[in-house]
């Protein structure tokens, strides 16, 4: 992994938690068959909305227990399409004038992203980076690498101070605050090598 060993940079001491996304989404499973059963026989139909309630908001905690993680992920396209899915699921369960499967096809369609986003997340995909950080020095990128980079705020904050959203790749710098001081970090989704070498001007 290019970048691993260039001085003072270290790999990322925080780790995904997946408990949440894994209970969550078998959970999710079961509340899915149920409805679809119930449509399929006729019977107790008027469970279906409040199954597929539950099933939304079960898939919609997991999404949302893994992209909290990792705060390149609120970037994430299917993350976005994440949200549109769960709205789209509980709107049409409690719309009479569709059909019930209607809804249960958004939670299908939702846990599918869902379980991609957090497939990834659990594998560590791309890599993530710190460093001790002067709080009151400004973010300079080296200029080389700005063609796809955006400053957001130079100054040090828990917020994204910069960002990178690229075909092939999605990328952000942040900081946070411990007793220890400050640490400059770079979390980036990618299936691609990222290399630090000369990512900031003073490392160039």
């Amino acid at each position: 992994m290019v970048g691993l060993f260039v001085a003072d940079w270290y790999p990322s001491e925080e780790k995904a938690v997946m408990n949440i996304p894994l209970f969550t989404l078998a959970g999710s499973l079961l509340t899915m068959a149920f409805p679809l059963l119930m449509l399929l026989s006729g019977k107790y139909t008027s469970f279906v909305p409040w199954l597929t309630l539950i099933s939304a908001v079960l898939i919609g905690l997991a999404l949302l227990s893994t992209f909290s993680q990792r705060r390149v992920l609120i970037l994430h396209r299917g993350v976005h399409v994440g949200v549109v899915y769960f709205a789209l699921a509980i709107i049409f369960a409690f719309m009479e004038q569709y059909s019930q499967y209607i809804g249960l096809l958004f939670c299908v369609l939702l846990f599918i992203v869902t379980f991609r986003v957090a497939n990834k997340t659990s594998a560590g995909h791309g890599v993530q980076f710190r460093r001790e950080w002067d709080a009151s020095r400004l973010l300079k990128l080296n200029p080389k690498r700005l063609g796809h980079w955006n400053i957001v705020n130079a100054k040090a904050s828990n917020g994204i101070m910069a960002v990178s959203r690229t075909r092939h790749q999605l990328a952000v710098v942040y900081c946070t605050f411990d007793e220890e001081g400050c640490w400059l970090h770079l979390d980036v989704f990618s299936q691609q090598i990222f290399n630090l070498e000369g990512f900031l001007i003073e490392d160039a």
